[in-house]
């Protein structure tokens, strides 16, 4: 698990600037149209929501099963919040070479704690509302009785994936008009492209049954979250434009969004496997003292 995330976090790094560097562009040269309203009420606003989002679908969802996630899973969210929030830097450095959005720049500490609250919160809120929308089983049933995907062999897709995340990331200074797709897509190909040649299990896996659940759910989580978000953040008096080509693209990140948190959710995870269930759950203590007499 180390060494995969390890990998992903060190090419997401590099290979955009070395795609800078074979471009014959430099750091310096680059700009994303920063905003002048560098006011923190409309990413505060959008950072409650979030949250909101997050504590009420496990409200729900332990009202819906009887237990509460934020006990019995504090130490994953507590690792996927850790890793949203180097997600989330990740993502703002590919975007400082090839923009997406334009923010306000701010780069004071303010900024950055506020920002790394929000790219913390983003993935236990969509992680916590795909949970609630898996926890209806009539829309489980029908998403697994849908068509089936042919998938190739783990091997024909890793090496199928692999060269695209690495195209894809080069190309974000090279060519950023033509393939911003696929620099954008490319984080999520590579993390899956990485799982398959440790022959581990990927968000896709369940196509070839032709159980979409997972992907449909995760997608539409990350579509609320990001909406909600995006909506309270302007109503708020917040700035944020997009440089996207068509409005379209915007739902497609949001959804690409949530299917990368799921997927780096289920490398998160792999550091539980193999522990015993009472390790993981611990047992509840009898809430009525019981007194024996000699």
């Amino acid at each position: 698990m180390k060494i995969r995330l390890a990998l992903f976090v060190g090419l997401l790094l590099a290979l955009p600037y070395l795609g800078l560097l074979l471009s014959g562009g430099e750091w310096s040269e680059l700009s994303i149209g920063a905003s002048s309203n560098s006011d923190l009420l409309p990413a505060v606003f959008a950072l409650l929501v979030i949250t909101a989002i997050f504590l009420f679908s496990n409200l729900l969802l332990g009202a819906r099963n009887g237990q509460d996630p934020l006990r019995s899973q504090r130490g994953y969210f507590l690792a996927a919040a850790l890793g949203g929030t180097a997600l989330g830097w990740l993502l703002t450095y590919l975007n400082h070479l090839n923009p997406v959005w334009l923010g306000d720049g701010q780069r004071d500490a303010a900024h950055i704690i506020l920002y790394s609250l929000i790219f913390a919160a983003l993935p236990l809120a969509i992680l916590g509302l795909r949970a609630l929308l898996g926890s209806f089983s009539t829309i489980l049933k029908r998403l697994a009785n849908a068509p089936k995907f042919p998938v190739p062999t783990a091997n024909t897709v890793a090496f199928t994936l692999a060269p695209l995340a690495l195209l894809g990331l080069l190309s974000g200074a090279v060519w950023p008009s033509q393939l911003f797709w696929l620099f954008w897509l490319s984080p999520l190909l590579l993390l899956v492209g990485l799982q398959l040649f440790w022959n581990e299990s990927t968000v896709f896996d369940g196509l070839a049954q032709g159980d979409w659940g997972r992907i449909i759910c995760a997608s539409t989580a990350g579509l609320i979250t990001g909406n909600f978000a995006m909506l309270t953040f302007g109503l708020a008096g917040g700035e944020l434009q997009l440089e996207l080509y068509q409005p379209a693209y915007i739902q497609l990140g949001f959804a690409a969004y949530g299917l990368l948190v799921l997927q780096l959710g289920d490398v998160i995870a792999e550091a539980w496997r193999g522990k015993k269930r009472g390790e993981v759950f611990r047992k509840k203590t009898f809430p009525i003292p019981v007194v024996v007499k000699k």
